[in-house]
Formats: C-alpha cells, structure tokens, sequence
C-alpha cells in the first residue's frame, strides 16, 4: 500500500502557484464573513438544476505516494449542453484593476475541481469561469474559458510534480513523528496527584470523539496532562492535529516548555507559536503593504523555499525560530507563523485564531474539525473574549477628526452625516438613561457602507 498524502485543492495550488506581494486587499479583517455573504450572493442566482459547494475528491498515485485531493467547488452550472465550474472570489481590490490573468492561483484552483469533476463524470470538455465580487458594491466580473480533459489533466499532473518535494518531507516527518510519538514516555519521572486520572480522561474523551471540562487545583501539572495524552492520539491516528489556546504569554510559554520536555524524550513533532503581528512585526510602523515593508514585497516568491528549509531543519517553532528565518528569507513573520500553522501538527495560539469570525484560521479549523482537538487553558475567559469578538464600537471621535482632516470633500460630507447620527442618539440617550435598540439601524449601515467606500 502506498503512503497516503492528504490535501486541499487550495493547498495544491496556492503552493505552486501564489507569487508575489502580500496583498491585503485580498486578505482584509472582514475576509470570512463578508466572502460568505458574497458566494451565497452569486449562488442565489443559479437555477434549481446547478449544484453549489460541491465536494470533489481524486486519487493521483507519483513517485511512490498517493496523493488525495479534495475540496469544494463553489458552483457547477449546466446550461444545455455544456457543464461550467464556477470558482468564486470576493475582494475590496477595485475590479477595474482585475483582468483574466491578474491572478493565475485562482484560475489553477478553478481548473482543479473542472479536471476532478470532468474525471468522475467521464466529460471530455469542461468550462470553467472565475467570478469576482467586491464585498461592498457587490459589483461583478466574469471570466471564461473552456478546456479539454488532457489539458486538465497535464495541469494536475504539473502541479502533483511540483508539490511532490513538499510532500515527501511532509510524508517523511510524519512516519518519524509517528514513531516517536508511539514510543514516547510521559516526559517526567512520574506523575504528580491527580496527573494521571486527567490525562487518562483526556484520552479517553478524544478516543470517544466528545468534549471533557476539567476543574483542578494549580500545581497539579495541566498542561502537560492535557497535551500529552493528545500527542499520544495524534500518533495513533485518532488525531491530525491540536491548537492549544491561551489567552496569556505566561500559559502559551507554559505549553511551549512542555512540549520542549517531550522533545528531550524523543518527540519529533511539528509545533507553531503564532505571536500577535505588532508583537513581531519586524517594522517600526505595521503596514503591511509591499511599498512599505520588504518582508511583504515579493513574499509568496520565496515562502516555499522558506517551508523546505524550516521544516527539513526545525520541530519546536516559537516566536524566535519564526523570525530568524523569517530575516533569512525575508518573509514577514506573522503571516508566516499564520502559514506554517496551516501545516503544522500543533498551534499554539490565542482564543481570536480559532473563536474569532473574522480570523481566516478559523476557515481552516471548519474544514479539518473532525481532525482536530481543541485544548482551551482557562475555558471560562472565553465569556468575556467572545463580548469582544462579536461586538464593534464605533466612536463620535473619529468622525469628528475625519470632518477636521477632510473639509471641503466628500469623506467630510459622510463624516458630517454619521456625527449628526451620533449626536441624535446621544439626545436619546440623556432622556431615558439608556438606549437599547433591538432593530438593525438600516440608515447607520448605509451611511457607512458609504463612507468605508469613498
């Protein structure tokens, strides 16, 4: 049998084929959300017969390993006799700046699902359209060309040769971390009161595939006996990763030094600290655009000699693993440690990368639950977090300043209009005390869809 490499259709081609600068036009704060609302937006438009979030799944059989590829299609449209894939984008880039070639990652994903889906259906010929959609105008762009199946096909087989070094270190790390975490002992002489009776629950809870909350004394040694007995899941199969969440420096060091203490006892295990970008930003103003920074001009044309390197030389990657060889290769650190979690066998992070709508690693954790183990230090935090993570402000202060730096345009205009807003409801306010209303403010909403836009 051969050894099985297991990846997204997004995976594949984002590897092979993103180049260029981090763009943040396409990887805004409100990337998840709003791209959502954009796709349900197009595929309101199909007809009863098209098909939408379609899983395609193929095997390709390369050098000795078996590579699964698999994801969802956004759209397959049947318009007499021919069948499209529609691969859609949602973006705050201007679509006049948009042509057919701007973004050859996106037609390559397009052309994967067209070659899995022409495979299974035995079609000769596919149509494949890519559809852009500005999240605020809602404004659209459609691009399409049609192919043969052997020109698929020939894509797929490009793009499995030139992911297939990648993927024979990640098959090689696995066997070893496999085996070592099948021989790995509890990294300390014994356990302390308590240790052994939780980490057996712990086991015992990801086994049968529910949830546990643990309630006990300090001292007792809970990281290590909640991580440990995950590890030992991973290796057996149970498991393909964890995220162990914290929302503190001194507990994410803890969950660091624990894994630091199995590394002594044999473990060979891929584990990624993401630190906060303004905590590692290797610049003295965060602007994470290629005109203001070097470590995000060009970053997508060498982040996969970066992965090669990291990964064929490094397990335990903390904050000052990522920045040295971020400075190496040039590479922005935070949206490299974001990268390198995408495939690493353990994160540890805040409670925002997993439980924050507006974070893109929870899309990640959406695709892979089933698994993944979550392990949450200090669960009752989350109450207050996640006030915060559905919650926004907005303050009459900015708009006054907007007013005082833009008299004279149009941006004064839309601060004018929105301060007034502020002011009337500040009114209301002072006649009853408190103001709490229950209804969406469609005219707010409006006045800053307006003003974000100009």
């Amino acid at each position: 049998m051969l050894p099985e490499i297991k990846f997204s259709v997004r995976t594949l081609v984002e590897y092979v084929y993103r180049s260029g600068s981090i763009d943040n036009k396409f990887r805004t704060t409100t990337t998840l959300t709003e791209g959502t609302k954009a796709h349900k937006a197009i595929q309101s438009t199909y007809n009863e017969t098209d098909q939408k979030e379609v899983f395609l799944k193929t095997e390709i059989e390369y050098e000795k390993l078996l590579f699964i590829i698999e994801g969802r299609c956004d759209g397959v449209i049947f318009r007499n006799d021919e069948i499209l894939i529609d691969e859609i984008k949602s973006t705050t880039k201007d679509l006049s700046l948009i042509d057919e070639d701007t973004f050859p990652v996106h037609w390559a994903q397009a052309l994967v699902y067209a070659f899995i889906y022409a495979k299974d259906n035995d079609q000769k010929e596919m149509s494949v359209q890519l559809t852009y959609i500005h999240v605020v105008t809602e404004e659209q762009k459609k691009f399409v060309k049609r192919y043969k199946f052997k020109e698929l096909e020939q894509l797929v087989t490009d793009l499995v040769k030139q992911y297939s070094p990648y993927a024979s270190l990640m098959n090689t790390h696995r066997i070893r971390r496999n085996q070592s975490i099948n021989e790995l002992p509890f990294p300390f002489s014994t356990y302390r009161e308590g240790q052994r009776i939780l980490a057996g629950a712990i086991y015992k809870t990801i086994a049968e595939e529910k949830n546990i909350f643990a309630n006990a004394p300090t001292g007792i040694g809970k990281t290590i006996s909640t991580i440990f007995p995950t590890v030992k899941t991973i290796g057996e199969g149970k498991l393909d990763r964890l995220f162990y969440l914290t929302a503190k420096t001194i507990t994410r060091q803890t969950a660091e030094e624990a894994f630091s203490h199995m590394k002594t006892k044999g473990l060979c295990m891929s584990a990624v600290t993401i630190t906060a970008k303004d905590k590692v930003c290797f610049k003295e103003e965060t602007i994470c655009e290629k005109e203001h920074c070097e470590f995000a001009n060009g970053y997508y044309d060498r982040i996969n000699e970066a992965f090669l390197d990291i990964f064929s030389h490094e397990t335990f990657i903390n904050r000052a693993t990522i920045e040295e060889y971020a400075r190496k290769h040039t590479l922005c650190p935070f949206e490299f440690s974001l990268d390198l979690a995408f495939v690493a066998d353990a994160i540890i992070c805040d409670y925002n990368y997993i439980f924050d709508p507006k974070v893109s690693l929870k899309r990640f954790y959406d695709e892979h639950k089933r698994e993944t183990a979550l392990l949450i230090d200090e669960a009752h935090n989350l109450v207050d977090r996640a006030r915060e993570m559905f919650s926004a402000e907005l303050q009459k202060s900015s708009f006054l300043t907007l007013k005082r730096d833009y008299k004279g345009t149009n941006l004064f205009d839309a601060a004018n209009k929105l301060n007034k807003y502020f002011i009337e409801v500040k009114k209301k306010c002072a006649e009853t005390g408190s103001l709490v209303l229950k209804d969406t403010q469609e005219d707010l909403i409006e006045m800053l869809e307006i003003h974000a836009y100009r």
